[in-house]
C-alpha cells in the first residue's frame, strides 16, 4: 500500500513538473550597444521588447551591455534565439569608422526587421548665438574670418556622421578657409555636451530635438538653447529648420537622417525563430498601444520585414560610407 501511494506521488510530481515546464516562457536576452538606461537605445529597445515578448510569449529583458560586448555576443552566440540585439546605425557605423574590426560587419550577422526610428537628431546652440541656422553659421564665419565655431561630437558616431554632411556642404559652398573655421571638439554623452555648451567650451552640440525643448525659450540665458539644424522632419517641430529646408545636401541630394533601429541576430540564427519574430514585429508596429507609447517618447514604429530591412540598412551603409570617405578623418577635424 505504501509503495502504491509512493508511486502515485511520484507520478503526480512528474506531471506537475512537466506542466510547469510546458508553461514556462522562453527566456530571451535583448542586448543593446549602449550602457545607458536613459537614452533612445534603451528606451526604444525596452518598449519594443515588452510588446514583442507579449506576442512571442517570451520572458525577455533588455541588457545594456555596450557596443563591444554586443558585437561579440552576436559573433559568438549559437543562434538558438536565446539572445537577440536591437540597436541603431552604430551597428554598422562602428565598423565603417574603423572603431571595430570587419569581423563585426553586417555580413557576419543576420539582419532582422526594422522596428523603430528616432527622427530627433539635431544640432543646438545657445539662444544668444549670432546665427539661427547652420547656413547662417557658415555665413557668420565667412563674414568673420578670425572667428571659429566649435562643434561637440562623439567620435565614430551618428553625431560625427551628421557633422560630416554639414562640413562637406560648407567645404563645397564656402571653400576650405571657411570649412577650417569649423572645429570639432570630441565629447561623450549628451549631458557632457550640454555642460560644455553652458560652460562656453563649445558653440554647437549634437543633441536630441525633444531633449533640448526644456531649454528652449527659458529665461535663464546660461541654459537657453535653440535648434540650428534638424536632421529629419518632425511633425509639429517649430523653429527647427531641417537640413533639407536649409539646402544642405550631399551628392546633390537633400541630406536627411533618422536613427533606424533594427533587430539583429547571430549569423546562424534559427530560420523559424527569425520568421516568427518578423511576424510578431509586424503586429507590434501596428498595435495602437505601442504607437501611443512610442509617441510619448517622441519616437515612432517603422516596420520593415527582414528582407526589406536588410536591403535598406545595406544601402544606407553604402551611402554613409561614401560620405565618410569624402571627408577628412576625425583627427584632422579636431585640429
Amino acid at each position: 500500500m505504501k509503495r502504491r501511494v509512493l508511486c502515485m506521488l511520484l507520478v503526480l510530481a512528474m506531471a506537475v513538473t512537466c506542466l510547469a515546464g510546458c508553461n514556462r516562457k522562453k527566456s530571451v536576452r535583448v542586448v543593446i550597444g549602449s550602457s545607458s538606461t536613459s537614452g533612445d537605445s534603451y528606451l526604444i529597445a525596452d518598449t519594443v521588447t515588452r510588446y514583442l515578448a507579449e506576442e512571442m510569449g517570451w520572458d525577455a529583458k533588455v541588457d545594456p551591455v555596450g557596443a563591444a560586448e554586443m558585437f561579440e555576443i552576436l559573433r559568438t552566440d549559437k543562434g538558438k534565439g536565446d539572445t537577440i540585439a536591437i540597436f541603431h546605425d552604430m551597428t554598422y557605423l562602428g565598423v565603417v569608422f574603423g572603431t571595430y574590426g570587419e569581423e563585426y560587419a553586417l555580413e557576419n550577422m543576420t539582419v532582422g526587421p526594422r522596428v523603430a526610428q528616432n527622427p530627433g537628431c539635431c544640432f543646438a546652440a545657445k539662444a544668444d548665438a549670432p546665427y539661427n541656422t547652420l547656413v547662417e553659421a557658415a555665413e557668420y564665419l565667412k563674414a568673420n574670418p578670425d572667428a571659429e565655431i566649435r562643434v561637440a561630437c562623439e567620435n565614430g558616431s551618428v553625431s560625427t556622421l551628421c557633422y560630416l554632411a554639414y562640413y562637406n556642404w560648407v567645404l563645397d559652398n564656402y571653400g576650405q578657409e571657411v570649412a577650417d573655421q569649423l572645429r570639432v571638439i570630441a565629447a561623450g554623452v549628451t549631458s557632457e555636451k550640454r555642460q560644455m555648451l553652458w560652460d562656453g567650451n563649445v558653440d554647437i552640440i549634437f543633441d536630441d530635438y525633444y531633449g533640448i525643448q526644456q531649454y528652449v525659450g527659458v529665461d535663464d540665458k546660461q541654459l537657453a538653447m535653440k535648434c540650428v539644424g534638424l536632421l529629419d522632419e518632425i511633425e509639429g517641430a517649430e523653429n527647427a529648420p531641417t537640413y533639407a529646408e536649409q539646402g544642405i545636401t550631399f551628392n546633390g541630394e537633400p541630406f536627411a537622417l533618422s536613427k533606424d533601429f533594427l533587430v539583429y541576430y547571430p549569423k546562424d540564427i534559427d530560420a523559424d525563430f527569425a520568421k516568427a519574430v518578423d511576424t510578431a514585429a509586424a503586429k507590434v508596429c501596428e498595435n495602437e498601444s505601442f504607437k501611443s507609447d512610442m509617441a510619448k517618447l517622441n519616437y515612432r514604429g517603422a516596420y520593415l520585414d527582414s528582407a526589406a530591412a536588410k536591403d535598406f540598412i545595406y544601402n544606407k551603409r553604402t551611402e554613409m560610407t561614401q560620405l565618410i570617405e569624402a571627408c577628412p578623418d576625425f583627427d584632422y577635424l579636431t585640429q
